[in-house]
């Protein structure tokens, strides 16, 4: 039987006192959602609940963090100890010492208060942290952990084994996300730059290896090959433009900036999705803070790749495997009848 998601109550719209539990069943989630209203009407408060509904339910959650609000859901105490809260107040200036702890205990017993006021009691909350566990990732920055988004290139995936086809998309996107921070054409059809760049890179990956950009340099000028298509490799592209490509390259590679993009976590949505020593996991990749402005769209292009991918790799299936949680779609997915470009690619949620 699929799990109920408890997302809160329900009033009449004519302001009747009638109260009445809203329940979702998980699977009713197995294709998309969206939740919508204006600004400040509780959208992401919403997402919030939902998030941690499914973690209740053993659900696994991958949440894309555009705003900067989802990280939040690590101040999910176990208990309504005001000892919880104390780190996260200060008094006002001027206020007498002992003043924050007042407030702690104040602001822990209004919780209290609200969520017993939903059925919602100490030994819930216990449990709910026992069985969930919370990480944040922030791609460009050491906020959190943490990610390595040329991970497609740079870290070898056994979907080259197993899915040839998953692995190429997302090595696509990480290739044009190179591109785009050297300001070159990104586009996988139409760039010499991408279609050089693949090929080289493809031949390690195939073989077994990893292709990280100091190994591909010296390729980029001198190929391992004699063609690319139906050209020879100089007709397909100058060796003036391939020198041009690896001095590009190479500056890039010796940026300090440049280096946070290339350590930390291994982008693995389906490592991720895995229970953390038996707890549901939680992975919120937060992309709201300051970093490259140029790189964040192919960031987050290269992430929803790599759930492109997974997603196609599952069977089917009538429950809920995982809940993929993008806040917020504003400026990604184009309203109608309006046409601007979207910066990623749609994602199941």
């Amino acid at each position: 039987m699929s799990p109920s998601l408890f997302l809160g109550a329900t009033r009449p719209l004519d302001g009747s006192p009638q109260v009445g539990a809203l329940h979702v069943p998980a699977h009713h989630l197995v294709t998309h959602g969206v939740v919508v209203g204006m600004t400040g009407s509780g959208k992401t408060g919403l997402v919030t609940v939902l998030v941690e509904e499914a973690l209740r339910a053993g659900v696994p959650v991958l949440a894309i963090d555009v705003k900067g609000d989802l990280p939040n859901l690590l101040l999910a105490f176990p208990s309504f100890d005001p000892a919880h809260v104390r780190p996260w107040v200060e008094p006002r200036p001027g206020e007498p010492e002992g003043a924050a702890d007042a407030l702690a205990a104040r602001l822990a017993e209004e919780r209290q208060r609200g969520l017993e006021a939903y059925g919602i009691r100490g030994e819930d909350l216990s449990a709910f942290a026992r069985a969930s566990h919370v990480r944040v990732i922030t791609p460009g920055a050491d906020a959190g952990e943490m990610l390595h988004v040329l991970s497609a290139l740079e870290r070898r995936s056994a979907r080259w084994d197993s899915d040839p086809d998953g692995a190429r998309s997302a090595l696509s996107a990480a290739i044009s996300l190179i591109l785009r921070l050297l300001g070159r054409d990104p586009d996988p059809a139409r760039s010499r730059e991408h279609v050089l760049l693949s090929v080289l890179a493809e031949r390690h990956l195939a073989a077994g290896e990893p292709a990280d950009i100091a190994r591909l340099l010296p390729e980029i000028l001198e190929p391992p090959f004699a063609s690319i298509g139906a050209l020879d490799v100089n007709g397909f592209m100058p060796k003036r433009a391939r020198r041009e490509l690896a001095a590009a390259l190479n500056t890039l590679l010796a940026s300090p900036s440049f280096a946070s993009w290339r350590r930390g976590a291994t982008l693995d949505v389906d490592a991720w999705l895995q229970p953390h020593e038996g707890r549901t996991p939680a992975t919120i990749l937060s992309v709201a803070h300051p970093g490259r402005r140029r790189a964040r769209p192919g960031a987050r292009r290269v992430v929803l790749e790599e759930i492109l991918s997974w997603v196609r790799g599952l069977p089917g299936s009538q429950r809920l495997r995982a809940l993929i949680v993008f806040d917020e779609v504003y400026g990604f997915l184009p309203p109608h009848p309006a046409s601007p470009r979207p910066s990623a690619p749609s994602s199941p949620s």
